[in-house]
């Protein structure tokens, strides 16, 4: 077995994964939410990984996944990391009081395996402060790079037909109406890492 083979079978580590049966990509695991301005943020308006498929009238560009809160059998992903990122043009305000009022949780199951501030999960990507000469502009999570973004000491794997999904935990908050200069908020979980899927 050679070393990248080895390492793809700890990875994984599982009864899901079958040696020379499964193809394996690298290539990551996403979903994005939005919440209109002026509307609530709450645990319940910011699950991930949930409103996906044809029927969610999403794109590529905001998620990948085929079915709500699991993946097509036979596939399982080999999580390494978990990347948060918003939309640059949210307000100062409502940025402010999302990362200082909500924790990001990751469930597989009944049993939580994520919980923390959001500004741990590093999306390592975005628009990096860009400033005017008056004026912050644009914040972002975490500075644009792969060195800067979330890795996981212990992988976590999603065996296949495991229920899992993501959330913002915290109290209600409403986003600025776009009256005063709302704009809401669109964010995107990304999980890095192994994506095992059947050999075509």
């Amino acid at each position: 077995m050679s070393p990248q083979q080895q390492f793809i079978l700890e990875s994984f580590n599982s009864q899901t994964y079958v040696d020379n049966r499964m193809d394996i990509q690298d290539t990551p695991l996403y979903d994005t939410v939005t919440i209109a301005a002026g509307s609530a943020l709450t645990p319940l308006t910011s699950v991930l990984f949930t409103s996906v498929g044809p029927q969610s009238g999403k794109t590529y560009a905001q998620t990948n996944m085929a079915t709500p809160q699991k993946l097509n059998a036979p596939e399982a992903f080999a999580i390494f990391g978990f990347r948060f990122r918003y939309s640059e043009n949210i307000s100062l305000l409502d940025i402010y009081n999302i990362l200082n009022g909500f924790a990001f949780e990751f469930w597989m199951g009944q049993k939580n395996y994520q919980r923390g501030p959001i500004w741990n999960y590093n999306a390592g990507g975005g628009i990096w402060a860009a400033l005017t000469n008056s004026t912050t502009s644009v914040l972002n999570n975490g500075t644009p790079g792969r060195d800067s973004m979330h890795r996981l000491g212990i992988n976590i794997v999603i065996e296949n037909q495991m229920s899992f999904y993501g959330l913002l935990n915290g109290n209600n908050y409403t986003m600025v109406a776009s009256g005063s200069g709302g704009t809401g908020i669109t964010f995107q979980m990304m999980n890095s890492g192994l994506y095992a899927r059947g050999v075509q």
